[in-house]
C-alpha cells in the first residue's frame, strides 16, 4: 500500500458532481483557505456559477477531468449514485477518495481501494437546500469514516476549519446515524405538512397555515437549543391530559386515518421524553400508553 503525500491545505482538492451539498462544501472549503483545484457538473449553466465563485477553481464536466487534478476527492453525488461515479473514474495511487453520503459505508469506494486509493467518509449532518449553503457548515456535526489515521486527522482539521466539529462513525452506525438525521429533517417537514394540513377544516389551506405554523416551530426549535430535553417538550402529554390526548386521536385518524396512526406513533414512541419532567403520573402514562398503542 502506498503512503499517502502529507496533506494539508494546499493539497489541491476536487468535488465531484457539486450539486447542493458539493457546492456548498467546495465554497465553504475554499473560503476557509483550502485548495479547490477542480468541481465538476454537467449543467453548463451551474458550472459557470461556481468558476465565478471559488477562485482559481477549473468547473468541468466530467469526474475525470477533475479527479485527475486533485490529490482528495470529494464524491459528492447522491448516496444511490456514490458507487456508480467512483467505478468511472480511474483513480491514481496516493489519491484520497472521500464520499458524503450518511448512510453509505465507505466500502461504497471499493473501486478506489482496490486502485490503492484511501477512502472516507465526510458526511455533515444538515441539509441544504440550495447550492449557496455554505453558510449553513458552520455549528455542524460531521461524521468522519477512515482507516488511514493520515486522512482521517485531516479531515477532523477541515472539519473544525468550517467551523463544526468531527465524530467517528463506524460502517455499523450509519443506519441508525442516518434514520436519526431523516427524522430531524425530512420526517420534520413531513410532520409539519400533516400538520398544517389540519387547517383545512377552518378554511386555510396547507401554505397559508404553514405559515402560521412556523413561528411555533422556531420557538420549539429554540427551546430545544436553550433548554434541551425534555424541558423544551410541552403540550397535553407532560401534563398527562388523557382526555385532550384522545380528542387529537379523533381529529387526526378524521383527517385521514394515516394520520391518525402517525400521531398515535409519534407520541408513543416519544411518551417516555415527556415522562422525564415528572408532570407525567405513572398512571396517566400507563392510561396513555394503552390508549395510544390501541391506535396503531
Amino acid at each position: 500500500m502506498s503512503p499517502l503525500p502529507e496533506l494539508n491545505k494546499q493539497s489541491p482538492i476536487a468535488v465531484v458532481a457539486a450539486g447542493r451539498l458539493g457546492s456548498s462544501l467546495a465554497i465553504a472549503m475554499a473560503n476557509a483557505g483550502y485548495n479547490v483545484a477542480a468541481v465538476s457538473s454537467r449543467q453548463p449553466d451551474h458550472r459557470d456559477w461556481l468558476g465565478e465563485r471559488i477562485e482559481n477553481a477549473l468547473a468541468v464536466e466530467k469526474a475525470q477531468t477533475a479527479a485527475n487534478l486533485a490529490n482528495i476527492v470529494f464524491i459528492t453525488a447522491p448516496d444511490a449514485m456514490v458507487e456508480g461515479v467512483c467505478s468511472t473514474i480511474e483513480w491514481r495511487s496516493h489519491q484520497a477518495v472521500i464520499h458524503c453520503a450518511g448512510v453509505l459505508p465507505v466500502s461504497a469506494l471499493d473501486h478506489a481501494l482496490r486502485r490503492d486509493a484511501k477512502i472516507a467518509g465526510f458526511h455533515p449532518f444538515q441539509t441544504f437546500p440550495s447550492p449557496e449553503s455554505s453558510d449553513r457548515l458552520k455549528d455542524v456535526s460531521f461524521a468522519t469514516e477512515a482507516q488511514n489515521p493520515a486522512l482521517f486527522d485531516w479531515l477532523e482539521t477541515l472539519a473544525t476549519d468550517l467551523g463544526g466539529s468531527p465524530f467517528r462513525i463506524e460502517a455499523s452506525q450509519r443506519e441508525a446515524y442516518h434514520a436519526s438525521a431523516v427524522m430531524a429533517c425530512g420526517l420534520l417537514a413531513g410532520l409539519t405538512g400533516l400538520a398544517a394540513e389540519m387547517w383545512e377544516p377552518l378554511g386555510i389551506d396547507r401554505t397559508d397555515a404553514l405559515k402560521r405554523i412556523i413561528p411555533l416551530l422556531r420557538a420549539t426549535v429554540d427551546a430545544l437549543d436553550d433548554k434541551g430535553l425534555p424541558a423544551a417538550m410541552t403540550g397535553p402529554f407532560v401534563r398527562g391530559d388523557v382526555e385532550t390526548i384522545a380528542s387529537h386521536l379523533a381529529a387526526t385518524s378524521k383527517n385521514s386515518p394515516e394520520t391518525g396512526r402517525a400521531y398515535a406513533a409519534l407520541a408513543e414512541a416519544s411518551l417516555h421524553i415527556a415522562k422525564e419532567q415528572g408532570g407525567l403520573s405513572n398512571e396517566a402514562f400507563d392510561r396513555l400508553k394503552t390508549l395510544l398503542s390501541d391506535e396503531n
